[in-house]
C-alpha cells in the first residue's frame, strides 16, 4: 500500500514541527529543510493505542519510540511500525540476509524481496544489526534497525519493501517469518508467526533508530550507518583462554585428533564427526585439503612455529612431513592438486591461493628449523606463473580450473585469493610482472564491490554473495601497502572492512534456557554470518583480526581494534580443554564446532553434521584451530589478546 509524504499523521500523536540542525520533523515526516525524506507511520489496530516519542542522539541519527498498549483483551495481535523512505531505493540491503535481492549466483537463497507477491519478512535473528535495513535512494542513504531485545517476548520482525517510488522500512511484532522461513541450504519451509495476546493495559515497544546521510558514490553512505551502529552497540567482553592455553590447544588438536596417514598421505584430516557409540571419528570422506576447510599447509607451519618456540620434536616432524608431503601435489603445468585424496578434481582459486602464500612461507619456516626446501618456493612460483598467464584482459583470475589447466568458471570475487600470493612473488623477486598481474586482479575486483557493493563466491560450498571473498581483498590491500606506502590503498581496506562489518554481530541475542546457547554459555556477539546461502554463525573471522588490528594501527579509528576483539573473543569460546562436554559428547582437546544456529536455519537439518534442534553442530572441522594459530603466529603482541 503506498502512501504520499505529505500524509503528516496517521492516527499517531502529532508532534509539533521543530528545527533539528539540518534535519527536522514536521509532525511524523523528516525532511530536510523543506524536501521530505521519509514518514513515520504505524498502521491503526482495533483495541490498541499507540503513542510515539523522538530523541535526537545526533544531526543524522534519532530514535523514535513507538509505544503500544492494549485497551482491551487482545487474543491474537500483529503491530507494526514503519518509515518509508520517500524514495525508490537503486540499492538496498537487509545485512547478512539480502544484497539488492540477492539476484547474484546460482544459490536457492531468497530472491528479491518478496515471495509470491508477498513482502517477506524476516527475523531480527538473521539480522547483524538488531532489525538492521538500509536503502539508497535518489538524494539519501536511510538506515533504521531497533534495539536487540531483552527478552524472548521481545523478539520482532523486519520488511524491506523497495517500490516504484518509496522504500518501506518496517518492523512487526511479535516476532514472524513469512510467507516462508528459509531454514536451510536452498530450502523452504512453512512460514512462521507466534501468537503473542495482550491483556488489557499491557505495552508493547518499538523502539526504530533512523539514521540519514546524503547520498554517496560507491555506496560509501553505508559508513555512517555503520560507524553509529557500532557506538551504540553494547559491548559485552567474553571470557576466553589465554593465547598462550588457545596456541597449546590448537598444536594438541591438530597432532592428536587431525593427524591422518594413510598410504602415501601423512597430513591433517578435514575434521571429526561423531559416532554412534558417542565417540569421534575422522570424516571418511574428502578428507585431505591443502586450505580452506583443511588447512593442512596452515596447520604444519603452525606447528614448525611451535618447534622454534617450544622446542617440539613431534611438531617438527609433523610439520615437515605434512608439508614434504603435500609439496609431491604439484602438476606439470603449474596448478597444484588441492584435494589429496581427489586428485582429479577442480582447482579452486581459494585453495590455490592459499597454497602459493604459504608455500612460500614454509620455505622460509623450514629454514628457520635447519631445512633446505627449495621446491616449496618454487611450487609457489610456479602456482603464480599459471595464474598469471591464464589472467583475462580484465584482470580477472579465475574461480576454478580443471586440473588439465582449463578454466571451469571465472565468476566472483574469490578468484582474488591468487592476489596475496602474487604480491608475495613480486616481493620476493623482485619481477614487475607479478605486481603489475596483481594490480590488475586487485582492480578488477575492488571495483565489482565498488560498484555492487557486495562480493561474492568465496564459500566454496555456495555460489551467492558472501563475507568471505572479501577477506583477499582486505588483505590485498593492506600487502599492496606495505610494498608500495600509498595511502589509497589503506582507504581501500577501510572500503572494505565497512563491507565486513555488515556481516558482523553487534548484539548478544537472548533464547530460552533449555537451549545450547544458554546451557553453554555461547554469545553472538562478534560473530559473523557466514552467506546469504548460508544463515548462521561461524568464527570464520578469525582469519582477518590482525588485518583489523593493523588498520586500526593505519588509520587511528578505534573501532577496527574493537571489532578485531570482539571476533576473537567469539572465535574462542567452546574450545574445548578435553573436558568439555556439549549436548553429551565429551570434545577433543583443541577442538571447536563450525556453525552456530542463531535463528530458524539448520535446526531442521538432522544428520551427521547436526542433531535436530540443537544451535551448535557437532562438526569439529579443521579450520577453526588453523585460523586461531595463525592469528597467533601473526599477532607479536599476545597481551593485546588477553581478556
Amino acid at each position: 500500500m503506498k502512501r504520499g509524504l505529505l500524509i503528516l499523521a496517521l492516527g499517531s500523536v502529532l508532534l509539533s514541527c521543530r528545527e533539528e540542525g539540518t534535519l527536522r520533523w514536521e509532525g511524523m515526516t523528516l525532511k530536510e529543510g523543506d524536501t521530505p525524506i521519509g514518514l513515520f507511520e504505524v498502521p491503526e489496530v482495533a483495541g490498541i493505542s499507540h503513542r510515539e516519542a523522538i530523541e535526537k542522539l545526533d544531526g543524522s541519527t534519532y530514535k523514535l519510540t513507538c509505544t503500544f498498549e492494549a485497551l482491551e483483551d487482545k487474543d491474537d495481535v500483529r503491530l507494526e511500525a514503519r518509515f518509508v523512505h520517500g524514495s525508490k531505493a537503486d540499492f538496498w540491503m537487509i545485512p547478512s540476509v539480502s544484497y539488492n535481492g540477492n539476484e547474484w549466483g546460482k544459490g536457492g537463497e531468497p530472491k528479491g524481496a518478496k515471495e509470491d507477491g508477498e513482502w517477506r519478512t524476516v527475523s531480527y535473528r538473521r539480522t547483524p544489526i538488531p532489525g538492521a535495513m538500509y536503502s539508497e535512494g535518489t538524494q539519501y542513504a536511510v538506515a533504521t534497525w531497533s534495539d536487540a531485545p531483552a527478552a524472548l517476548q521481545d523478539g520482532f520482525s523486519l520488511s524491506l519493501q523497495p517500490e516504484d517510488v518509496q522504500t518501506g522500512h518496517c518492523y512487526l511484532w511479535p516476532e514472524e517469518e513469512m510467507p516462508l522461513t528459509y531454514s536451510r541450504r536452498d530450502h523452504f519451509q512453512s512460514g512462521y508467526r507466534y501468537a503473542s495476546p495482550l491483556r488489557k493495559g499491557q505495552t508493547v515497544t518499538i523502539p526504530v533508530y533512523i539514521h540519514v546521510t546524503p547520498l554517496k558514490e560507491e555506496h560509501g553512505a553505508l559508513r555512517s550507518f555503520m560507524d553509529k551502529a557500532w557506538e551504540l552497540a553494547p559491548k559485552p567482553e567474553v571470557k576466553v583462554f589465554s593465547p598462550e592455553k588457545l596456541w597449546e590447544l590448537g598444536i594438541r588438536y591438530a597432532r592428536e585428533s587431525l593427524w591422518a596417514e594413510e598410504g602415501d598421505y601423512k597430513g591433517f584430516s578435514i575434521g571429526l564427526l561423531p559416532t554412534p557409540e558417542g565417540s569421534w571419528k575422522q570424516r571418511t570422506g574428502g578428507k585431505y585439503e591443502i586450505g580452506w576447510c583443511g588447512q593442512n599447509a596452515s596447520y604444519a607451519i603452525s606447528l614448525l612455529q611451535d618447534y622454534l618456540k617450544n622446542g617440539s620434536k613431534e611438531s617438527l616432524e609433523k610439520g615437515m612431513t605434512t608439508l614434504d608431503t603435500w609439496s609431491h601435489c604439484g602438476l606439470p603445468n603449474g596448478l597444484f592438486t588441492v584435494h589429496f585424496d581427489n586428485p582429479d578434481g577442480s582447482v579452486d582459486a581459494c585453495n590455490l591461493g592459499t597454497a602459493a602464500v604459504n608455500f612460500f612461507e614454509a620455505y622460509d619456516m623450514a629454514k628457520a628449523c635447519g631445512f633446505e626446501r627449495p621446491e616449496y618456493e618454487e611450487l609457489a612460483y610456479r602456482i603464480c606463473d599459471f595464474v598469471k598467464a591464464d589472467q583475462q584482459e580484465n584482470g580477472c583470475y579465475a574461480k576454478g580450473w580443471r586440473p588439465d589447466g582449463s578454466c571451469i568458471y571465472r565468476e566472483g570475487t574469490i578468484g582474488c585469493f591468487l592476489v596475496p600470493a602474487m604480491l608475495e612473488a613480486y616481493r620476493r623477486s623482485g619481477k614487475e610482472d607479478y605486481l603489475q598481474s596483481a594490480q590488475k586482479a586487485y582492480a578488477h575486483y575492488l571495483s565489482e564491490l565498488k560498484e555492487l557493493g557486495f562480493t561474492t563466491a568465496g564459500a566454496l560450498d555456495t555460489w551467492c554473495i558472501d563475507k568471505e571473498s572479501s577477506i583477499a581483498l582486505l588483505r590485498s590491500a593492506l600487502r599492496f601497502h606495505r610494498l608500495t606506502g600509498e595511502k589509497q590503498y589503506v582507504e581501500d581496506a577501510v572500503a572494505v572492512s565497512y563491507y565486513l562489518s555488515t556481516w558482523l554481530w553487534h548484539y548478544d541475542e537472548v533464547y530460552p534456557q533449555e537451549e545450547d546457547f544458554s546451557r553453554y554459555g555461547y554469545h553472538t556477539f562478534g560473530g559473523t554470518s557466514v552467506s546469504v546461502q548460508h544463515n548462521h554463525l561461524d568464527p570464520y573471522a578469525l582469519y582477518w583480526v590482525p588485518e583489523w588490528v593493523e588498520l586500526s594501527d593505519l588509520t587511528g579509528d578505534p573501532q577496527w581494534r574493537e571489532k578485531a576483539l570482539a571476533i576473537w573473543r567469539n572465535g574462542n569460546q567452546l574450545v574445548s580443554d578435553g573436558t568439555l562436554e556439549l549436548n553429551g559428547l565429551v570434545r577433543p582437546a583443541g577442538s571447536q564446532n563450525e556453525a552456530y544456529f542463531e535463528c530458524q536455519w539448520g535446526l531442521g537439518a538432522a544428520g551427521a553434521y547436526n542433531k535436530e534442534g540443537q544451535r551448535i553442530n557437532n562438526w569439529l572441522v579443521a579450520w577453526p584451530g588453523a585460523f586461531r594459530l595463525e592469528t597467533l603466529r601473526r599477532i607479536n603482541d599476545w597481551d593485546l589478546l588477553r581478556n
